[in-house]
């Protein structure tokens, strides 16, 4: 195990020393990307797949640990991954009482849900806040990501959650700065590439020759007559595959992540492994009372709460800063939450 870190930790030192130049040479081109330049379009898909295979030798360990119940292994991932992986600037500081009032809050959080205020629909911008007041809860959209759980149906209408909070924050974050977000506690792509590459390992390997006929399947569901992928586009219009929008942000003027905390949910489908693991699909509303409370940028907690009870709704808001002080306390394992 020893020797194992240590190789580990070579690599990691030099994929920090790396990392400022990653995020320069990774840049898009917008006019690039304007003309359909499939070879700089694809550069943050590159780049999460480097990034998913260089944590996954640490994935593996930690889930391997875990399991045995290596303790002491724990800890010495632990150290690892704060260091070398999550890599933490500067975050804002809370007192102890707001700490206590947030993990009050989130005691019965079982899962997470992100979003943000704005996003591209077919008749528009779509105020997407407004949208959950009125209907007074999560509404179900449309989802062509079920299809990677077994679902039976080739395009289904769900709430997504997140087990973890970090990859339903790095899902908050798309919707304005990306990665380049202040007072995180690692930036959204490094949490996703985390999170998503040993999703992917388990799902090629466990399901095989079913996952290359669903892999069709989300393709031609997923992709517009460009070869684009359209789930992006809701939040940049110049976003192309999926993992776009977790670097370049939003392109919608004023917009800013929404991270919401769900308690229950009521009815939910039914996915397969490794799916199940990392993901939920609720299936029919999720109601104000099944909702925990919302946390957006420390700066807009007054906006929000303002709009909330506008709309009648009760619902306590925090800042999306507090919540990740207190995350960064926590250990690295309790953050990942799909071992």
């Amino acid at each position: 195990m020893e020797k194992i870190l240590k190789i580990l930790n070579t690599r990691f030192c030099k994929l920090a020393k790396n990392s400022a130049t990653e995020k320069r040479t990774h840049r898009y081109s917008r006019n690039s990307l304007r003309r359909g330049d499939k070879a700089e379009g694809d550069k943050y898909q590159r780049l999460f797949v480097k990034k998913s295979l260089q944590y996954l030798p640490h994935h593996l360990l930690l889930a391997v640990s875990h399991r045995m119940r290596l303790r002491w292994a724990e800890k010495i991932l632990d150290k690892f991954a704060r260091k070398y992986i999550i890599k933490p600037k500067s975050i804002r500081q809370f007192k102890e009482s707001e700490i206590k009032e947030y993990q009050k809050l989130t005691k019965g959080t079982q899962f997470w849900h992100g979003t943000g205020r704005w996003q591209h629909g077919e008749h528009g911008i779509t105020d997407v806040l407004k949208s959950f007041c009125d209907a007074a809860g999560l509404k179900p959209a449309r989802d062509v990501y079920a299809v990677f759980g077994g679902s039976n149906q080739r395009v289904v209408y769900s709430v997504s959650l997140c087990r973890s909070r970090m990859i339903a924050r790095s899902y908050a974050d798309m919707h304005r700065l990306g990665w380049k977000e202040e007072n995180r506690y690692g930036d959204a792509l490094m949490w996703v590439s985390y999170y998503y590459g040993m999703f992917y390992a388990r799902l090629f390997i466990t399901r095989g020759f079913k996952m290359m006929c669903r892999w069709k399947a989300w393709r031609a569901l997923s992709h517009d007559n460009n070869g684009d992928n359209t789930w992006g586009k809701k939040v940049n219009s110049q976003a192309r595959n999926v993992w776009d929008v977790f670097c370049l942000g939003s392109d919608i003027s004023g917009n800013y992540p929404i991270l919401i905390g769900v308690k229950n949910i009521d009815s939910q489908i039914k996915l397969d492994k490794p799916m199940s693991q990392y993901e939920v699909r609720a299936n029919k509303l999720i109601n104000i009372v099944n909702i925990s409370h919302v946390e957006v940028p420390y700066d807009k907690q007054d906006e929000v709460r303002k709009l909330l009870h506008k709309h009648d709704v009760k619902l306590p808001v925090t800042s999306i800063e507090l919540g990740e002080y207190v995350s960064s306390k926590e250990r690295f394992i309790d953050l990942i939450s799909a071992l």
